[in-house]
């Protein structure tokens, strides 16, 4: 069996909780504070709940429960009521400089013959055609051309 977590609240918490209750941003926000205050186990909890009685009238899961609890001791309230949001991790760009350059100013060159302008998978089927690249996406091509800097 995995950790177990016991949430015990302080009183700000519950004071904190009970308002996203009343008016959370969002109903995940206010459907998870409903759940941390019917989880709670410290000297200011108004219920003595049991797990699948918390999971019944809440309407998520035992295991749900259990990510709340865990997100709130080690994470914070923000994480555990899913206001928080996740940094995404950038990869570095696979190409370098060079290419991506040689991207754009294909790009801002004239169309092929029979096209009035250049789509994203007219550009990438070129770039392969020109060596610029050995092979790229179309989906690549535009993360390229809209990158900032």
């Amino acid at each position: 069996m995995g950790k177990q977590y016991r949430v015990t609240l302080k009183k700000k918490e519950v004071t904190m909780l009970k308002e996203v209750v009343s008016d959370g941003k969002t109903s995940k926000a206010r459907r998870y504070a409903r759940a941390l205050l019917l989880l709670d186990k410290g000297e200011f909890a108004e219920y003595r709940w049991s797990i699948s009685r918390v999971s019944e009238a809440v309407g998520v899961s035992d295991r749900t429960l259990a990510h709340i609890k865990e997100k709130f001791l080690t994470i914070g309230m923000d994480a555990a009521l899913g206001l928080e949001r996740r940094a995404r991790q950038s990869r570095p760009s696979k190409f370098g400089y060079s290419t991506e350059e040689a991207l754009r100013k294909l790009a801002g060159s004239n169309p092929p013959v029979g096209h009035k302008k250049w789509t994203l998978r007219l550009l990438a089927g070129k770039a392969v055609e020109c060596g610029i690249v050995d092979d790229i996406s179309h989906m690549t091509v535009w993360r390229i051309l809209n990158a900032k800097g």
